[in-house]
């Protein structure tokens, strides 16, 4: 397996850890993969680090938001009721223990 193959086989297996209702903040780096491989009828909440609270998964090619994008930099999607919010506030949630 290549190193991006190996990456996506991490990520399948911490999305599988999430559970309904849980909030998770995913930061830069390879969490930033797990949006995309969350189990069919799971329902959680995921925070952004640069300051996103109910990111998505990447989106289709040709279908990227440039104003949509994790702490990585790469594009997202984001659900109903997205909030966004500076990166200070972000890490203020964080360290507030509020996720």
């Amino acid at each position: 397996m290549d190193k991006n193959q190996i990456r996506e086989v991490i990520a399948k297996r911490a999305a599988l850890e999430l559970k309904d209702g849980d909030v998770v903040n995913l930061g830069i780096g390879l969490p930033t993969l797990v949006p995309n491989f969350l189990p069919a009828g799971v329902k959680v909440t995921l925070q952004s680090e640069n300051g996103l609270l109910g990111m998505g998964p990447e989106p289709a090619k040709g279908e990227e938001n440039l104003d949509y994008t994790n702490a990585g930099g790469g594009y997202i999607t984001c659900f109903p009721g997205a909030s966004c919010f500076d990166s200070s506030m972000s890490f203020s949630i964080i360290r507030g223990n509020h996720v």
